[in-house]
């Protein structure tokens, strides 16, 4: 080896050579490489120092043990050491034990077929630096692995998020229907509240639970009613019904109040019809209908009511006119005219006949047939016999038997036909020893024939009996 050592490189072969190429020979004559190495002697020579430090006795400090230098009858096992060299490593000379290890830890590799370049030395270099750049198949595995688990995170960072994103979104759902909820009910305890106040107040303005009679003393509360009303929801179908009802109310109140202002007093108190009132003079008495049947029951009464006052107080008027002046003192009493004054006259009949008007001191019979009032005669349902009436009004048929009459008024009064003692009542027929009776308005609507002794009355109305009792 000394002599290899001293070898240097031979100028004429230097000559052809670029720097480069001629450094690296010169480097390969110093470790002693010669042109006849193979590759794997040249890595030997060339990396002898890392070769040796790697070995498995350098590293753990324990010497070589040959078996030779053992005892008889001792073997390596017995010396705590565990297949450290096979025997065959141990005889193998030092040169060949590096290769083993080199190869050991060197993968073979292919070896490449040199280029076409002036230097060969160029090609077998690259060749051993390509070997030693390849990557280990461990490397390989570690990336491998370490991209599976990079992929792993990032599907389950993408599964936590989209979780998260959904629960969100389901939470935010929750929410809104909760808060939906919560105002729809709120919305609907509000709307129940707003109709609950209308129907408290509506219900006052009547004097009973049948809300038939309105009460005049709540007139004034017609606004807090408008009031009440405005706060329900005008698309709601409560708020379609309760404005039916106010506007009724609304018509029936001012008719009340406007037929109230024509008499000296309230003719209708409390849904009632005050006999006691009197009809101021000129005034034009309408009807009205409101849609509320019980108060235009009560508003018709007061308007027949007031217009027989003014029959009445017109016949009274007539009357005063006719009568003759009153006599002089010159006059003596026997060539006086009579003082009598000459009634009013009576309601058209056919000829001789006389008046069949029940009327007089007891209010149970009604009223007289006020001047100008035709009764309407040709609806009776028991038809008219003028000679039983003009010819015998004293017959016991013609009587009420006991309680008859006043049941019929009063089932008359409470139905809304006729109020107080405001009616007509005429005699009509004797059939089958009964007498009869039609009872009128006072502007002569016909309502009904009564039978005087058993009570029994049919009018015209529809739904009532067709049939007589006789």
């Amino acid at each position: 080896m000394a002599e290899k050592d001293e070898e240097v490189l031979d100028f004429e072969k230097a000559k052809e050579m670029t720097v480069g190429e001629a450094a690296r020979r010169q480097e390969d004559l110093e470790v002693g490489i010669s042109e006849d190495d193979n590759i794997l002697d040249r890595y030997i020579k060339k990396h002898r120092e890392a070769i040796e430090a790697d070995k498995f006795e350098t590293k753990v400090h324990i010497p070589i043990i040959k078996e030779e230098d053992l005892t008889v009858g001792e073997k390596i096992e017995e010396l705590g050491i565990h297949k450290v060299q096979a025997k065959e490593d141990i005889d193998l000379p030092v040169e060949e034990k590096v290769v083993e290890e080199a190869m050991a830890v060197i993968e073979p590799v292919p070896v490449l077929a040199p280029k076409p370049t002036p230097t060969p030395v160029v090609d077998e270099e690259w060749e051993v630096s390509t070997e030693e750049e390849a990557p280990a198949p461990d490397s390989k595995k570690k990336i491998w692995i370490w991209a599976a688990l990079v992929a792993l995170f990032v599907g389950i960072l993408a599964s936590v998020f989209v979780w998260m994103n959904g629960s969100d979104k389901n939470t935010k759902t929750t929410v809104s229907s909760s808060t939906t909820s919560q105002s729809s009910t709120t919305s609907s305890s509000a709307a129940d509240v707003a109709v609950t106040n209308f129907e408290n107040l509506y219900k006052t303005f009547f004097t009973d639970a049948s809300l038939k009679n309105l009460k005049n003393s709540q007139f004034g509360k017609l606004a807090d009613l408008k009031a009440l009303l405005d706060r329900i929801d005008n698309k709601s179908t409560a708020y379609k019904d309760a404005k039916a009802k106010y506007d009724n109310l609304e018509k029936a109140i001012k008719a009340v109040q406007a037929l109230n202002g024509q008499f000296d007093k309230a003719v209708i108190q409390d849904g009632q019809v005050d006999t006691s009132a009197t009809v101021k003079e000129g005034q034009n008495l309408t009807a009205a209908a409101t849609g509320l049947e019980s108060v235009d029951a009560a508003i018709a009464s007061a308007v027949n009511f007031g217009r027989s006052q003014q029959a009445n107080a017109s016949a009274a008027k007539s009357a005063a006119s006719t009568a003759p002046a009153p006599a002089t003192p010159a006059e003596t009493p026997s060539s006086a005219p009579s003082a009598t004054t000459t009634p009013a006259p009576a309601p058209a009949t056919p000829a001789g006949t006389t008046s069949a008007v029940i009327a007089g001191d007891n209010p149970l019979y009604g009223i007289a047939i006020p001047a100008g009032v035709t009764l309407q005669r040709e609806l009776s349902r028991v038809p008219y016999d003028w000679d039983k009436i003009n010819n015998d009004p004293t017959n016991e048929a013609w009587n009420f038997n006991e309680g008859v009459l006043e049941k019929i008024i009063a089932t008359s009064q409470a139905r809304g036909y006729v109020s107080g003692n405001q009616y007509i009542l005429e005699k009509v027929n004797i059939i089958n020893g009964k007498g009869y009776y039609n009872l009128y308005k006072p502007d002569g609507t016909y309502l009904f024939s009564i039978n005087a002794k058993t009570g029994y009355f049919v009018g015209n109305g529809s739904g009532h009996a067709d049939a007589l009792d006789f």
